[in-house]
């Protein structure tokens, strides 16, 4: 018997060679892709200045400042009601 393999191959992805690498792109943590220009950090998260919304109402936090309730962004009047309200379990 003779095990001859077919011409199929996996492709190979080279994992970042080191040398002449460029600097690793930010992901958004809002859509997950890579965010090239402009970049919003909120704490150690990044953002396109566009997703930079607070989770309730969408509102851009940019100009207004943000509030950090469980891990998302809000604008203050979610963080309030987040953060004052009732909490469900």
């Amino acid at each position: 018997g003779s095990s001859g393999s077919s011409g199929v191959r996996a492709p190979v992805t080279k994992v970042h060679g080191g040398a002449g690498s460029a600097q690793r792109m930010p992901l958004c943590d809002k859509c997950g892709s890579g965010i090239v220009g402009a970049v919003v950090k909120a704490r150690d998260k990044y953002r396109h200045p566009e997703c930079f919304v607070c989770a309730d109402c969408n509102l851009n936090l940019k100009q207004k400042g943000y509030f950090f309730v469980e891990g998302e962004l809000y604008c203050e009047t979610h963080a309030r009601a987040r953060t004052s309200g009732p909490s469900s379990g």
